[in-house]
C-alpha cells in the first residue's frame, strides 16, 4: 500500500516562554512554565503593593487631624512594606531551594518583566 500521507511533527513556539526547543522536551517545559507563573505572580505582588502604597499615602493624606485614622494609614503603609519585603525573601527562597536541590528552572530564576 502506498502511503501519501507522511506524518508532520509540530512544535508550537509561545512568544511568553523564552526557550521554544524545550516545548518538547517535558522537564524543561514544566521549568519555563514554572518560572514563567513566578514571574507573573511577582508581577501582581509589586503591582498590589504599589496599590496599597497608594492609597496608604493618600489616607495619610486625609487624615484631618484624627489620631485613629493616622494610626489606620501608617499600619497600612507599614503592612505593605512588610509584605512585599516578604514577598522578595520568599523569592530568595525559592531560588536557594532551586540551588540546593538543582532544580534548573529554579536555580536560575531572575526577575524578569513579562514581554510579547
Amino acid at each position: 500500500m502506498i502511503n501519501l500521507v507522511k506524518p508532520v511533527y509540530a512544535v508550537i513556539c509561545n512568544p511568553v516562554l523564552k526557550d521554544c526547543t524545550s516545548s518538547t522536551d517535558p522537564e524543561g517545559y514544566t521549568n519555563n512554565v514554572l518560572r514563567g507563573v513566578i514571574s507573573i505572580l511577582l508581577l501582581v505582588t509589586i503591582i498590589y503593593f504599589m496599590w496599597h502604597v497608594i492609597f496608604a499615602g493618600y489616607h495619610l493624606i486625609a487624615t484631618d487631624g484624627d489620631q485613629k485614622k493616622l494610626e489606620t494609614a501608617k499600619a497600612e503603609l507599614t503592612n505593605s512594606i512588610v509584605g512585599i519585603i516578604a514577598i522578595f525573601c520568599i523569592f530568595a527562597i525559592i531560588r536557594f531551594v532551586g540551588t540546593v536541590l538543582g532544580i534548573q528552572g529554579l536555580e536560575n530564576l531572575n526577575l524578569t518583566w513579562p514581554t510579547l
